[in-house]
């Protein structure tokens, strides 16, 4: 399989995850992904899709080359930095106000909205590149021979 199908399936599987966890937030805490009456409802989805291109990006890089541990933590970090940047510029844009730049992701570092999307990607990048390594080709040297039963 290749590696941009691998990221391809992630993200979409990253996208799904999160609105799901998003809903269990929502139904058993009682809490709104976005607590600002004035922001437009485009804002969450703009921050799970900045997010999503992330994962996408993390995943490809990783299948080819990389610990997927590692690759994993980098892109849970900077997906915490792309959702906190774009719910920044979408509430400056939206409200009007420069300062929302810097209140905005103030506000919502902690937000369960914003950890779960970040627990989700590392997750989803994890198993996004171990599967595409495990399932890529090996070259001829590297392959173990059978064990035969005369051994």
């Amino acid at each position: 399989m290749s590696r941009w199908l691998v990221a391809t399936m992630a993200s979409v599987l990253f996208i799904a995850l999160v609105v799901a966890v998003t809903g269990f937030e929502a139904l058993l805490a009682d809490v709104e992904a976005i607590r600002q009456p004035d922001a437009t409802p485009y804002l969450g989805p703009a921050m799970v899709v900045g997010s999503a291109v992330v994962v996408f990006l993390a995943t490809a890089m990783g299948a080819r080359e990389g610990n997927p541990g590692i690759t994993g933590l980098v892109a849970a970090a900077m997906t915490y930095l792309v959702m906190l940047g774009v719910g920044g510029v979408g509430y400056a844009l939206v409200h009007g106000d420069a300062a929302e730049l810097l209140v905005f992701p103030a506000g919502y570092a902690l937000s369960p909205f914003v950890v779960g999307a970040v627990v989700v990607a590392l997750v989803t990048v994890v198993g996004g590149v171990s599967a595409a390594r495990w399932q890529a080709p090996r070259p001829q040297g590297q392959q173990s021979s059978p064990i035969r039963p005369q051994d």
